[in-house]
C-alpha cells in the first residue's frame, strides 16, 4: 500500500496516472518475455507438482549443462574444467538418486 502510494511522487507514476499503463509505448514484442516467464513459471510449477523438487532439480542441472555443450559448440567458447566436473557431479548425483531409492523404515507395533 505503500508502495501504491509512493507512486504518486514519483515520474513513473505520474505517467501511469496521465497516459494509463499500457500506453502507446507497449508493442507486440513487449508481451514476448512476459508471455514467456509466464509459461515457464507454469511449467516449472506443473513439473515440481508431477515430477517433485529433486527431479526438477536434476533437469535444471541437465539444463544448464547442455546450455554449456551449445555454447561451447555454437559460440566458439571452450569447455572449462569446472564446467567438466560439474557435469560428472550431476551425472554422478542422477545416478546414485535413480539407483538408491530410499525406502521409510517400517513402523513396528507397540504390544
Amino acid at each position: 500500500l505503500v508502495l501504491l502510494v509512493s507512486l504518486i511522487f514519483t515520474q513513473d507514476g505520474q505517467h501511469i496516472l496521465n497516459q494509463g499503463f499500457f500506453d502507446e509505448s507497449w508493442t507486440y514484442t513487449t508481451y514476448i518475455p512476459i508471455l514467456s516467464n509466464a509459461g515457464g513459471g507454469i511449467l516449472v510449477g506443473l513439473v515440481t507438482k508431477y515430477a517433485g523438487s529433486v527431479k526438477k532439480g536434476f533437469a535444471l542441472i541437465f539444463g544448464i549443462f547442455l546450455s554449456g555443450i551449445w555454447q561451447s559448440l555454437f559460440v566458439g567458447n571452450e569447455i572449462s574444467t569446472r564446467q567438466i566436473m560439474g557435469g560428472i557431479l550431476a551425472a554422478f548425483s542422477l545416478w546414485i538418486h535413480a539407483t538408491h531409492r530410499y525406502v521409510p523404515p517400517t513402523k513396528q507395533k507397540v504390544t
